[in-house]
Formats: C-alpha cells, structure tokens, sequence
C-alpha cells in the first residue's frame, strides 16, 4: 500500500509474486546466468507470496489508522498461519519449489539468511521470536526430506545445495525488485542520488523515487556477487546496472484505488472488491552506459 495524492494505492501481495515470477522468466543473459531448473524456480518466484491469497481477498484492515493494514504491520501469528498455507500448496505442486518459498517464508525471520543472528521483520516481543524460532526450526526439519525428493543423481549434492542457495538469493532479489515497482511512482523522473540499499523503505506508506542498490547475487552458482543498482531516470522505466536480463523487460503492476480517509473494515472491503483494477506499466533497461 502506497499513499499518494490523496489516495491508497492496493497491490495485492500474489500480483507482486506474479511480477516477480515474471522478472525470474526473463533472468538471464552473458553476465548472469540464467535460474536451474528454471520451471521450479519461476514457480518459486510467482508463488512466493501464494499464503497471502485468502487475506488479500479479506483486506486485512488497521483499526487505529482505519485504513487497510500495510503489509509490514501484520501481527506475527498471522504472518506464520498465512505463509504455512502457501509453503503447503506451492510444495504440493512441486517440492523444489516449495523448500524456495520455505526459503523465503523463514528468510524473513532471519534477516533473509544474510548473517548469524540477523534481525526478523515481522514483529517485535519475545513471544513473536518464540513462534519464529520454532517455525525456522521445524521447516528446516521438513526440508531434509524435501531436498532428497527434489535431488536427482544427475548432478552432485553439492552442485544441487549450491545451485538452491543461489536460486534463494535470485528470488530475494526478484521479490524486493517487484516491490520496488510496485511502491514507486511510475510518473516521476528520479533525482540521480547515490543508490541506498533498498528494503527498510518498504515500511514507509509515502514512496519518492530513489536510486537503490539490490542485494548481490552470484553471477552463476557460487560465482562473483554482483550488487545491482535500479534507478528510474525518466517516467515508466527502470534502468538497471548491470543489466540482467536477456532483453529489455516490460511489466504491468495492477493496483486498486481508493481514497485516501478514514473506513471501516467493512467498507472498505466492498469499496476494493468492486473496484476495478489499474495497472502501472514499467519498461526494465540496461543503464545507458551499457545501453548497444
């Protein structure tokens, strides 16, 4: 949820997972490789967020703004209930993409597995990291059988472990561009500042557009890291350096529209469901120094 010109603009949580699986279709070129077993992970990368699908539809609604509840202040139990449901369903599809969304789901508890003790974003008391610890631990336990499912004596365990971490780490990135599209104002050109890492943002409900540095990722599986800037240097498009697609990328986020002032939940329910949908349409470029 953004605000902006006296209105809230809606992105539901599963529209940014299918802009992101549609970036990790696109993934790829001479730089960077492109995702192995490719199906799985696109699969991972639209699907991250499929738990949120039911809580979409019931417009999880702030009762001390009176206005529906940014996605960074849902309570922690919630946040366990709905991304259990949606680990669940995407590894009934397919296993390998469901240790990915597991991945991702204890990621958030653990600082997205960058460091030892990393911080969780979601909630803050000792009983919130009480739930997340056993939720870490148990899906850890569950990955044990998955991964011996998901490995194919094709390649070396060592090859499949490190091909995994490294597909966990596109779909960081993957997650938090789609974000990025979908809380920046698309009418707007940038101001040309030096690129600040881009995530803790996403707590704000007012977005300006700013140059932002993406996590690294590996070029290929256990390759050099490579931090990837994103800024937007005129309306609708993103220039990205270095570039890592194999074309130019075109993307339409849909959002709804509502105004900007106090609601009840139930009301502001039936405004978002009869509401029709717009979309913002974004065009993913190399910068212009890397531009043929």
């Amino acid at each position: 949820m953004t605000r902006r010109g006296g209105a809230l603009r809606l992105v539901q949580q599963v529209e940014h997972g299918r802009v992101a699986g549609e970036l990790a279709a696109a993934w790829g070129n001479g730089t960077f490789s492109a995702p192995t077993p490719l199906g799985p992970v696109r699969t991972a990368a639209a699907r991250h967020d499929d738990g949120w699908r039911a809580w979409d539809a019931r417009v999880l609604f702030d009762e001390a703004e009176r206005r529906p509840l940014h996605f960074t202040d849902i309570d922690a139990g919630e946040h366990i209930r709905l991304y259990r449901q949606g680990v669940e369903r995407v590894s009934l599809a397919d296993v390998y993409a469901g240790v990915l969304v597991g991945m991702h789901w204890t990621g958030l508890y653990r600082g997205r597995w960058s460091a030892p003790g990393a911080a969780a974003r979601v909630g803050r008391s000792e009983e919130d990291r009480r739930l997340q610890d056993e939720v870490v631990a148990e899906e850890e336990r569950r990955w044990i059988d998955a991964k011996q499912r998901a490995w194919t004596e094709n390649r070396p365990r060592a090859l499949f472990e490190t091909e995994l971490w490294h597909n966990y780490e596109l779909l960081q990135l993957w997650d938090l561009l789609s974000l990025y599209l979908a809380v920046t104002p698309a009418d707007e050109e940038g101001p040309g500042s030096a690129p600040v890492p881009w995530g803790p943002q996403l707590r704000r409900v007012e977005h300006a557009v700013e140059d932002v540095l993406l996590p690294a990722v590996g070029t290929r599986p256990g390759g050099p890291r490579i931090a990837v800037t994103a800024a937007v240097r005129s309306p609708g498009e993103v220039t990205l350096s270095p570039f890592p697609f194999r074309a130019p990328v075109e993307v339409q986020v849909e959002h709804t529209v509502v105004p900007d002032r106090p609601w009840s939940s139930a009301e502001v329910a039936e405004r978002v469901r009869t509401t029709p949908t717009d979309a913002v349409a974004w065009r993913l470029v190399p910068s212009p120094q890397e531009a043929p």
